[in-house]
């Protein structure tokens, strides 16, 4: 029973404003579940190579804690 999380710039869906929703992502026995988190970022603002906000996001503090 191995089980992953991660925060991912969830590209599949595009929101009003043109941004993509930040969600988590468990897995768990080859199942996933995506929630989520409440905030919405640019595509151009998100590293997708490592998952993590660029340097020059604006939201970058409050996405990391």
């Amino acid at each position: 029973m191995s089980e992953t999380i991660k925060v991912l710039c969830y590209k599949l869906k595009t929101l009003s404003n043109g941004e993509h929703p930040l969600m988590v992502c468990v897995c768990k026995d080859g199942k996933r579940k995506y929630q989520s988190l409440g905030i919405s970022i640019k595509a151009e603002q998100w590293d997708f190579k490592s998952n993590l906000p660029k340097t020059k996001c604006p939201n970058r503090d409050r996405i990391i804690l």
